[in-house]
C-alpha cells in the first residue's frame, strides 16, 4: 500500500492529548466540557481506565467557530464540523447537514471527507414501509449524489440510534485522501443487495491514514448477511474476527489489543456480558454506549482506530 501526501501522519487518536486537540468525545453523564468537546447523545455504560477518545493534529495550530447548530474545529490539515439537531424530520436533516458539509469542505479546501459518525433517533422505526435507517440512506445518496461524491472513495463511517430525541453528525475532512480498506469476507456496503435499502450505504470497512486505521461501525455480518442473531457472545466474537481481517488488509503493525474501541450495546442489561467478552479478548481501552444498531438482530456494533507504534 503506498502512503502520499505530506500530512499523512499528522492526525493521532489518544485517551490523553498530546498535541493539538480537534475534538474530544463526550458522553452524557459525563460533565467535562470545553470548546472542543463533542457531547455524543448516548450514556456510557461501561469503560476502561481513564477512558478518553481525542482526536489531534499533531503539528497544525486549531481554530474553532460556532454558528446556531454547527462547530467548525480546522488546522492546517483537517476540518472537523459537528452538528446537533432535535428535529424529527430525519431526511430534513440529513439533507442539511450533508449540503452544508460538502459546501463547506470545497469552500475550505478540505476536499476528501475520511470518516463521519451519524447519530439519530429511531434507527428502527418503520414508517409507510421504510426504517429510518433506510430512510436515512436514500437522503445520504442524493447529496453524495449532487456534490459528485459517489465516484470518490468512501470515508470510515458509522451510524447508530440515539435512545432520545437529539441527533449529531461529526465529520472529519482533510487535505489529503486516506486509503480505503475493504473486508475480504463481507461485502462492500455500497454493494449490498436493495433489500437492505433502495439506496445502499455509502462508507468504507476501514480507512487508512498515514499510520492511522479508522474501523468503520462493524457488526457480526458475513458476505451481507447478519450472523448469531441470538447470541451477543458470539456475534462479539464476528466483530473481533473483522476487525482483524481489516488489520491484516492495512498497513498496521499493531494488533487487536492495541486498539481503542467504541462499543454501542443494543440491550444495556447486557453490560456486563459484553465486559466479559471484551475481558476475554484483552482489550484493554474501550467505551460501551447504550445504542441502536442499524438492522435490529444486530446486539452489538463496534468501531475502533489503531496507530502504529
Amino acid at each position: 500500500m503506498n502512503k502520499t501526501g505530506s500530512n499523512l501522519n499528522q492526525l493521532q487518536v489518544d485517551t490523553s492529548p498530546t498535541a493539538n486537540p480537534l475534538i474530544r468525545f463526550n458522553y452524557l453523564n459525563d460533565p467535562t466540557t470545553d470548546n472542543l468537546t463533542v457531547t455524543l447523545p448516548f450514556a456510557v455504560l461501561a469503560h476502561s481506565t481513564h477512558h478518553r477518545e481525542i482526536w489531534q493534529d499533531q503539528t497544525g495550530e486549531v481554530n474553532i467557530s460556532q454558528n446556531r447548530n454547527r462547530t467548525k474545529i480546522s488546522s492546517d490539515h483537517f476540518m472537523v464540523l459537528v452538528y446537533n439537531s432535535q428535529s424529527s424530520q430525519l431526511s430534513d436533516v440529513v439533507r442539511e447537514v450533508y449540503d452544508d458539509a460538502f459546501q463547506s469542505s470545497q469552500s475550505d479546501n478540505y476536499p476528501h471527507l475520511i470518516r463521519v459518525w451519524n447519530f439519530f433517533p429511531a434507527i428502527n422505526d418503520d414508517k409507510a414501509g421504510m426504517e429510518n435507517y433506510q430512510r436515512f440512506c436514500v437522503a445520504r445518496h442524493a447529496l453524495l449524489e449532487q456534490h459528485n461524491q459517489l465516484g470518490r472513495p468512501n470515508p470510515a463511517a458509522t451510524a447508530i440510534g440515539t435512545h432520545n430525541h437529539q441527533s449529531c453528525y461529526v465529520f472529519i475532512f482533510a487535505k489529503t485522501p486516506g486509503t480505503v480498506i475493504e473486508n475480504t469476507r463481507q461485502v462492500s456496503a455500497w454493494e449490498y443487495p436493495l433489500h437492505y435499502s433502495p439506496k445502499q450505504p455509502r462508507f468504507s470497512r476501514a480507512l487508512q491514514l498515514g499510520d492511522l486505521l479508522m474501523c468503520s461501525g462493524t457488526a457480526s455480518v458475513v458476505g451481507h448477511e447478519t450472523k448469531h442473531k441470538d447470541s451477543l457472545q458470539l456475534q462479539f466474537k464476528e466483530c473481533m474476527t473483522n476487525i482483524e481481517v481489516l488489520l491484516e488488509a492495512s498497513d498496521m503493525n499493531t494488533g487487536l489489543q492495541q486498539g481503542l474501541f467504541r462499543f454501542y450495546l443494543r440491550d444495556t442489561k447486557d453490560v456486563d456480558d459484553l465486559q466479559a467478552c471484551i475481558a476475554a479478548a484483552g482489550l484493554g481501552r474501550y467505551v460501551i454506549l447504550g445504542g441502536d444498531i442499524c438492522r435490529e438482530d444486530l446486539l452489538v456494533e463496534c468501531e475502533a482506530v489503531f496507530q502504529n507504534n
